[in-house]
């Protein structure tokens, strides 16, 4: 039996597991992929180097020492996880033959994050990460002088237009049909001189040669209309991955784990971190802070309970 199992190895998980193997935590880390969507970054045309925050290479760091320890961690995807009063069994679906599999661990850690939500039209796939992404709040350092282009169905969009308007040279906002918004928020982002508001319209397509150049929106039944733009995100709300924890530990309405300042949930023994958390700012830097503290109190748990 582990003494600590961990969830989900993007810059959380992986900070969390780090800061175990320091403490001597007898420890298993899984996950589909080392690095959760840190693997997966966003270029638009002309981005140079200098214009890349450098927290990902911490997260590639210890992404490496991680694979060097191989025996702390295994790439499956957990099924279930079942509390047992004094341990969890934690089932797991290997890739490899595809075998299934279970660990048993003292206490857990829960990093597996949240996801974007696919708009799921052409040339959204063949884009990602080629002038399309996600969460423009990562990225609006790179915007002055370029012309943006986001879509969404919530404040989230609204919020993230409102900041891109302080960098980028125009910002286009598409409101998606149905959208859950504040009314007022809208009107401020619709009074900044560089965003343009399209309310009510969806998105046919994006379309481009190396990367994304132009995208087509559409209201109702009029004529579609085309948008060029330097770069493109898709600003749905994102879902938590918290179902395998939910008849564990309390989350608020949204399904994101409710935690304390030390990363404790409901559960005495379940800490959590990361986008999955109610922090959920959805930033490197912040995941990598919040693991850490994770592993700490997970290792505090483990010793708190050899001494009782």
């Amino acid at each position: 039996m582990y003494e600590v199992a961990i969830v989900g190895a993007g810059p959380a998980g992986l900070a969390a597991a780090m800061y175990c193997i320091r403490k001597g935590v007898d420890l298993q880390l899984v996950a589909p992929t080392l690095g959760g969507k840190t693997t997966a970054t966003v270029n638009f045309p002309d981005m140079t180097e200098y214009h890349v925050i450098k927290a990902r290479e911490q997260v590639h760091v210890f992404r490496g020492r991680i694979e060097y320890l191989d025996h702390t961690y295994r790439l499956a995807h957990v099924t279930e996880i079942v509390d047992q009063r004094d341990h969890f069994l934690i089932r797991l679906h290997q890739h490899k033959g595809d075998a299934y599999d279970s660990i048993q661990a003292e206490t857990l850690i829960v990093a597996t994050g949240a996801r974007g939500e696919y708009i799921n039209v052409p040339g959204e796939r063949k884009f990602a990460g080629l002038g399309v992404g996600t969460s423009a709040i990562s990225y609006t350092h790179a915007l002055p002088d370029r012309d943006v282009f986001m879509v969404g169905n919530s404040d989230r969009v609204i919020e993230a237009a409102i900041e891109a308007a302080q960098h980028a040279r125009t910002v286009h906002l598409v409101i998606e049909p149905h959208a859950d918004y504040t009314h007022h928020y809208l009107e401020l982002a619709d009074r900044l001189e560089s965003i343009t508001v399209y309310n009510g319209y969806h998105v046919r397509g994006f379309a481009g040669e190396e990367f994304a150049r132009e995208v087509e929106i559409q209201r109702g039944a009029a004529e579609p209309r085309t948008i060029q733009a330097d770069a493109f995100f898709l600003e749905r709300e994102p879902e938590p991955n918290s179902a395998l924890v939910r008849h564990l530990v309390e989350c608020d309405d949204r399904g994101y784990i409710k935690i304390d300042e030390k990363n404790s949930t409901s559960h005495p023994l379940i800490f959590a971190a990361g986008d999955v958390t109610t922090v959920g700012i959805e930033q490197i830097l912040i995941a990598l802070g919040e693991g850490a503290r994770a592993g700490l109190s997970a290792y505090r748990a483990v010793t708190a309970g050899k001494l009782s």
